[in-house]
């Protein structure tokens, strides 16, 4: 990779959110599974993870991290795919967050303010 294509390498996560019914969340978890398993090899992403929320059944979120040289104005299609399929479950939303500063222990990644 050239110094200056490092230089340009922007993190982002894309986070989608569904609410839907709680006898539905095992089905969009395991539908999320899958996606999470066969997007693996995608350029670009650093981790697919899902989550579901601690007290509120059919809570759950899909957090998407890359890290990728072009600029990001919007969703991914990775992103747009699975929102498409997600909407009609309940209620979706989707967004696109740009990693400006951190504070975790990766010696490459220096405190930010």
């Amino acid at each position: 990779m050239l110094k200056n294509q490092q230089e340009r390498m922007m993190e982002w996560i894309e986070i989608i959110r569904l609410r839907t019914q709680p006898d539905v969340e095992p089905l969009v978890v395991k539908w999320l599974r899958d996606l999470v398993h066969n997007i693996g090899a995608t350029p670009g992403l650093n981790e697919a993870r899902i989550y579901t929320h601690s007290a509120v059944p059919g809570d759950v979120s899909l957090h998407i991290l890359w890290d990728t040289v072009q600029n990001i104005h919007g969703e991914s299609e990775i992103g747009l795919m699975a929102a498409e399929t997600l909407k009609k479950y309940g209620i979706l939303d989707h967004t696109v967050w740009l990693r400006k500063g951190n504070n975790g222990s990766d010696p490459n990644r220096q405190v930010t303010r």
